[in-house]
């Protein structure tokens, strides 16, 4: 059933996957990082589904793949680490955008991937939201269209499929649509200006696909989320907004569809979707063979258009990670880092005598839609570069009062304490880390690496800068404004419940 997205374990397409792509049964899949050893290995891999295609007489294959940058990358080791949504937020900079889409564009394709499930063009308007956040540009509906449009714009200039998502807005959820069903109860007129604006923005620059978001929508629908309702997906999308390009539903393991087994599959292709993401569901052959009913003919021609379009030549592997693409990421973390509270502190003088300690959090994957665990933290590194002498505490992501203790005891010995947080303002023992050790004396300088909230939970901190991402480009840029080697330019790209930031800083 053409309508459905495939996804199969390891780094080798199994035998009766390449079988049904031969014989025309499989016409897309969902490529995810257990899919992933190296850009080589992608590559061979997405050609061995191009392969069957062809023996078939069947057109490309879709491959999709999430490579949004930043926080949500399937492609590490070897792809080009960009700084992502809200990085690029913070520079305003629409011309960044696209260079980043370009990147990506570039690479994916040399991999063989020929759609990426990128940009979220979400609107980050409730700071609570568990699983957008810094996958979001912006608060500001405008800019997020702004860098959006970019974003795609250089996505499809590299003739890779971009995907707007979560139609129709993901940004205003309190819960995870991986765990709950969250619900939405904005009215008409404010959806039209927040949620809805990006995804017009997207649709008038020629977007090839959106992704639907596993959430209920009052206004709209009350009973359905939107993944599975055709007031949404056809009635608002399709004849309201005129949207021609391919729908996808977000992936239908997660519990907000799950939870009504194959009849959300049905629901899905009901409501109009072109291609239904099966993520993780398990026999996925059984499903496909259980599904009683087929989509529109309209969907089938959009499909089969689409896969027709998609190239088969492809660019040099070589591309992948390299330098032009390298200094590109660097040029947007640089521009991204931004200094809302500054003191005498800074600069720092590279090759000091002081005594610094340097507090970090234990990387781990906070939503399934994050990959953040897989990242090796180098803002050690960037700073021993500079003839630092570091003492380092990882502060355990379940962090005990113990655990505070020891890190607080260390500071007692330090000239000077850096404290780098991840959602500190949600995580209790960050922030008793950072006010006990103003509590005692210290100033320490703070380096929110995820989201710009988490000054909410220690707001007498005297130095707070802001990276928006954990990868290596985002803590160079970092060590780089710390040592004064570059301005923080960045601009805060969403508001900080309950704090009037008139004076933020530039260094």
């Amino acid at each position: 059933m053409l309508q459905l997205m495939h996804t199969f374990p390891g780094t080798t397409a199994p035998a009766e996957i390449l079988a049904a792509v031969r014989a025309g049964r499989i016409g897309a899949f969902c490529l995810f990082n257990f899919n992933v050893s190296s850009p080589k290995q992608l590559r061979e891999l997405t050609h061995s589904l191009m392969s069957a295609a062809a023996e078939g007489g069947q057109p490309a294959p879709i491959i999709g793949i999430d490579q949004e940058g930043g926080q949500l990358m399937a492609i590490t080791h070897g792809a080009t680490a960009l700084p992502g949504n809200m990085a690029l937020g913070a520079t305003r900079r629409p011309d960044l955008a696209e260079k980043a889409g370009r990147v990506l564009g570039r690479e994916l394709l040399a991999m063989g991937v020929n759609l990426n499930f990128a940009p979220s063009v979400d609107v980050n308007s409730n700071p609570l939201n568990p699983v957008i956040g810094i996958r979001a540009f912006s608060d500001d509906p405008a800019l997020v269209g702004a860098l959006g449009t970019a974003l795609i714009a250089g996505l499809q200039a590299e003739r890779v499929i971009a995907t707007a998502k979560h139609f129709p807005g993901h940004g205003d959820t309190g819960t995870d649509t991986h765990y709950s069903v969250p619900v939405v109860s904005r009215g008409r007129d404010q959806l039209d200006v927040t949620e809805l604006r990006p995804f017009r923005d997207a649709i008038q620059s020629g977007v090839g696909a959106i992704l639907s978001a596993h959430v209920v929508f009052t206004v709209l629908d009350d009973q359905q989320p939107a993944t599975l309702s055709k007031k949404i997906m056809t009635d608002l999308l399709r004849t309201e907004m005129g949207f021609t390009g391919l729908t996808i539903t977000d992936a239908m393991d997660m519990y907000a569809v799950s939870r009504h087994g194959l009849q959300s599959l049905r629901d899905a292709i009901s409501a109009g979707i072109d291609l239904v993401l099966l993520g993780h569901l398990p026999n996925q052959f059984d499903l496909m063979d259980a599904l009683d009913m087929k989509a529109s003919a309209e969907s089938d021609v959009r499909i089969l258009n689409a896969r027709r379009a998609l190239p088969r030549d492809l660019p040099s592997l070589s591309d992948v990670g390299c330098a032009e693409h390298q200094a590109i990421a660097q040029q947007i973390a640089d521009a991204a880092v931004t200094a809302v509270r500054a003191s005498d502190q800074l600069p720092l003088q590279p090759g000091s005598d002081q005594s610094l300690l340097l507090i970090v959090p234990e990387l781990v994957d906070l939503t399934p839609a994050d990959t953040s665990s897989g990242v090796e933290l180098s803002l050690a590194d960037a700073l021993r570069q500079r003839g630092m002498q570091i003492t380092t505490f990882e502060l355990p992501h379940e962090a005990q009062a113990n655990h505070v203790a020891e890190a607080v005891a260390l500071a007692d010995s330090a000239d000077l304490v850096i404290v780098g947080t991840i959602a500190a303002d949600r995580h209790k023992m960050q922030a008793e880390l950072v006010n006990a050790l103003i509590d005692l004396g210290h100033r320490p300088i703070v380096i929110a690496m995820r989201t710009p909230f988490d000054i909410v939970a220690f707001p007498r901190v005297e130095t707070y800068l802001c990276t928006y991402g954990v990868r290596a480009p985002n803590l160079e840029a970092a060590a780089r404004v710390l040592f004064g080697e570059i301005q923080a330019t960045g601009v805060l790209p969403c508001a900080i419940p309950g704090m009037a930031l008139p004076n933020q800083v530039t260094l």
